[in-house]
């Protein structure tokens, strides 16, 4: 059950970590990935018995997206400046990064073989609000975020902003004995992500969505893992600057301009993310950015206040449902928030100062026809109280999204979202969301919707003109 500070139907810990390094992380994790698929201060009942023994401590932050899992070890290692650099390098390396990466292995181990005995609270009585997914079914990616050798690194290499030297040309025991140098490590185990603080706060800013911080650690992996491609970079940024000029190809050449060759060797100098930063494009790139917080902001007002009982007690939405719909939100990249974010604004900019009418507007993408978005703005009758009004609403949505696959056939999963018309004459408003599965209609079912369209005049060439506007986004 959600606990007593939730309003909403997700039960959602607000544990962010037990020290300042682990709350940094939780804030970015939570501020990219959102609170209902990102949790810290986990528990396992390994050591516990008929609900007796004392709870073990799972990894710092897991993130659980659907099939995707990622965990977190932060640490945070005092660099020992008063002793020789390279005996400090090594005991750094020891405790922040192999102590890190043992940490990962068992907590993916864990996971791999009790999926559901991971739990919120250290009494182990609250579930994750989602489930871990099957073995089978799960992609693993585990990060190691490893601090406190940011300015021994600056003043080894001065003028440098101190992140960590990458080279996939040397072995992972060779590490510990060439400074402020991090790449892959045993490479018979799964790949462990090494990112200092600096890189880690330049990806969690540039890779602000789930799909895009996973679409980047993937391409990162199969780039670093690649035995054909030495790789040596001067800095994580460095890497992720080559990786917002060059993505959208194979994957292996995510990070390289294309090219019908691959190369052997691969070097990425200090110039690289300097040079993005100074990109007119990249400038009007994240100030579009900025608008597309909406949909975050969307999402995660629906996760944390977000009650289909408060619309109506007979909704027959379940939590599984609600999750998958905010999921698909989630995983729309900052790109496609941007268009989403657009067109919801246009469609409110047109209705304001119009007679209160229904609008509506439905979107789909060549990427991904299977999924559609419709945005209804609905008004509310003068004599209607709010509550019946929002039951009213949320009808509608549903039917909307039913009439939808009529037009639609190619949809299967259609997400309607439901906001007060811009035109209104009360204070305050709310935002609903119907999410709708179907593979096709049988003859029946779909001779009823169609009636049903008719009766509401939905996608009808009779109602307000541009009611309903279909995009077709280019591809990024």
């Amino acid at each position: 059950m959600p606990n007593k500070e939730n309003k909403g139907i997700f039960d959602i810990s607000d544990a962010d970590g037990v020290n300042e390094s682990e709350r940094l992380l939780m804030r970015l994790c939570r501020k990219s990935f959102l609170s209902l698929w990102a949790h810290a201060n986990l528990h396992t009942d390994q050591d516990m018995r008929d609900g007796k023994g004392s709870a073990k401590e799972f990894a710092d932050i897991l993130l659980v997206f659907g099939n995707d899992v990622v965990i977190f070890s932060d640490k945070h290692i005092e660099f020992q400046t008063e002793i020789d650099e390279s005996i400090a390098w090594k005991r750094w390396y020891k405790r922040a990064v192999t102590n890190s990466a043992k940490q990962l292995y068992g907590a993916k181990s864990w996971l791999e073989r009790f999926p559901g005995r991971v739990f919120l609270d250290s009494k182990c009585t609250r579930r994750l609000p989602v489930d871990v997914p099957d073995i089978t079914a799960a992609r693993f990616h585990l990060i190691a975020v490893t601090r406190g050798s940011l300015e021994a690194c600056k003043r080894h290499f001065p003028g440098s902003v101190g992140s960590h030297i990458i080279n996939t040309t040397l072995d992972c025991s060779e590490f510990p004995e060439v400074l402020f140098t991090t790449g892959p490590l045993d490479r018979s185990k799964e790949f462990v992500h090494v990112f200092d603080e600096f890189s880690l706060e330049v990806l969690m800013r540039e890779m602000s969505t789930v799909k895009d911080f996973i679409d980047y650690i993937s391409a990162r992996k199969s780039f670093l893992l690649d035995s054909e491609i030495a790789v040596m970079s001067a800095g994580e940024e460095q890497l992720i600057a080559s990786y917002l000029m060059n993505s959208g190809g194979d994957e292996n050449f995510s990070f390289l301009p294309p090219s019908d060759v691959k190369p052997n060797v691969v070097t990425f100098d200090e110039a690289i993310y300097p040079g993005l930063l100074e990109l007119p494009e990249y400038k009007a790139m994240h100030a579009l950015n900025e608008q597309s917080q909406f949909w975050d902001f969307l999402i995660e007002k629906f996760i944390t206040v977000g009650n289909p009982a408060l619309i109506n007690p007979e909704h027959s939405q379940e939590n599984k449902d609600t999750e998958y719909a905010l999921r698909l939100m989630a995983s729309e990249s900052r790109f496609m928030r941007r268009e989403l974010v657009r067109n919801f604004f246009e469609l409110v900019n047109g209705a304001k100062g119009t007679v209160p009418g229904r609008r509506a507007r439905t979107m789909t993408t060549r990427q991904a026809p299977t999924i559609l978005y419709i945005f209804l703005l609905c008004p509310k009758f003068d004599d209607q109280s709010y509550s019946d009004y929002r039951t009213m609403r949320a009808g509608m949505l549903f039917a909307y999204a039913q009439c939808a696959k009529l037009k639609f056939a190619e949809a299967k999963t259609i997400i309607a979202l439901g906001f007060d018309h811009p035109t209104k004459k009360y204070p305050g408003g709310s935002e609903d969301i119907c999410v709708f599965v179907c593979d096709e209609y049988d003859p029946e079912v779909k001779a009823q919707v169609e009636k049903l369209r008719a009766e509401l005049g939905i996608y009808a060439d009779s109602l307000v003109p541009n009611e309903t506007r279909s995009y077709q986004f280019p591809p990024r």
